[in-house]
């Protein structure tokens, strides 16, 4: 649903939550928070061989395809060929298309388009079909390992990948942009163009050691 297509109590509540104020004092809460409960989270081993890579977010409209478009970009640069990259969300509306800061940012920074992207849901025959499966949050990488424990060892949390230096909770989460100002998705995609890139060559270290 798009930004505008949201009813006005809907809309009003994101507004408070997302007030510089309020995130300022819910800041450190969920840092304290995510110290603790992070130390059970982590990343399998990347598995040999990946040629094919799945992007998951909760709605396929921001973060996933962006990171799909961009690795393929970077794969790309780096003269690497034969590898696929592709995005699904866990709750998707094919009515949905990337918002326009989407759009513009990826376009300006970055080179790439998302206008065309269609959201496409996450599900078992992807789960099958993808040699690794990225996810933005550790809530996703935990609903998917549940929902797919056959694809656990090949499911990875992106954040980990630009985990040093960062405060604990966006260790464990590349935060969500949609219905927020254009910062917001500035900075969401520059985490994500940074652990790609780290992903990246996480992947290529992985296949010249094998």
């Amino acid at each position: 649903m798009s930004a505008t297509g949201r009813s006005l109590p809907a809309r009003a509540l994101t507004a408070v939550l997302t007030h510089p104020a309020v995130m300022a004092v819910k800041r450190p809460l969920k840092d304290a928070w995510w110290t603790l409960k992070g130390r059970g989270v982590s990343n399998p081993p990347l598995p040999d061989g990946v040629r094919s890579i799945l992007f998951v977010c909760l709605g396929n409209i921001c973060r996933s395809p962006f990171a799909a478009v961009l690795a393929e970009r970077r794969f790309r640069e780096l003269g690497v060929t034969g590898i696929h990259c592709a995005s699904a969300g866990i709750s998707t509306r094919q009515s949905n298309r990337a918002p326009e800061y989407a759009c513009e940012v990826a376009e300006a920074a970055y080179g790439v388009s998302l206008r065309d992207h269609r959201p496409q849901t996450m599900t078992r025959e992807l789960a099958d079909t993808f040699d690794l499966i990225v996810v933005m949050e550790a809530g996703q990488l935990e609903q998917l390992r549940a929902a797919y424990p056959h694809a656990r060892a090949r499911t990875v949390l992106l954040s980990l990948f630009d985990a040093d230096g960062v405060p604990a909770y966006q260790r464990y989460h590349i935060d969500d942009p949609f219905s927020q100002p254009r910062a917001a998705f500035e900075a969401s995609y520059r985490r994500i163009d940074r652990a790609v890139s780290r992903l990246i060559e996480a992947l290529r270290t992985a296949t010249r050691g094998t």
